[in-house]
């Protein structure tokens, strides 16, 4: 892996706010055109586990919590919601990760795939907790969790991509050690 001069480069940390800034910034506005809200596809979900695949879980987990507390400011009905979804999803991605080659994108894509019905199943369940609004679980299996979970696994493929490639360039060096 080639080093950065840390002097000239922005911090890891910082970098990996402001991507998380920016994709919450898309879901809130382009994707709201797109897609309607039940089956708006969560590109900070896959961000944060694709992070935690590449980087592990331990490191996965922070980027995890932080991620979900952004989401939860900008779009959840209470503050942990998102942020316990996507550090249980990132630390179980890290996990899976000790045995998946990073190289490959059938792992992470399989993962995500996974991940997706996790962290959806996660919020069906702490909103049928705290509020009583569960609904049916099949119904929510077909509607809602089935197709983000498609969604969530096509784009793995750009977004795993691009942030592998960052990540081997030393882009994010020293976090990513």
């Amino acid at each position: 892996m080639k080093e950065v001069d840390s002097n000239n480069t922005l911090s890891p940390y910082l970098i990996v706010f402001l991507l998380s800034l920016f994709i919450l910034v898309v879901e809130g506005s382009l994707l709201g055109v797109i897609f309607t809200r039940v089956n708006m596809p969560d590109l900070l979900l896959v961000f944060v586990t694709c992070l935690a695949f590449i980087w592990g879980e331990k490191k996965g987990v922070l980027i995890g919590l932080l991620a979900g507390l952004m989401q939860d400011l900008f779009f959840g009905p209470a503050l942990g919601l998102f942020a316990l979804a996507k550090m249980v999803v990132a630390y179980l991605a890290g996990m899976t990760a000790r045995e998946v080659y990073k190289d490959q994108l059938a792992g992470p894509m399989l993962v995500v795939f996974m991940a997706t019905f996790v962290h959806e199943f996660i919020i069906f369940f702490l909103r049928f907790l705290f509020w009583g609004s569960g609904g049916d679980l099949f119904y929510f299996l077909d509607v809602v969790f089935l197709p983000k979970a498609v969604y969530h696994f096509m784009l793995t493929i750009p977004i795993y991509s691009i942030l592998y490639r960052a990540d081997q360039k030393g882009y994010f060096y020293p976090f990513s050690k």
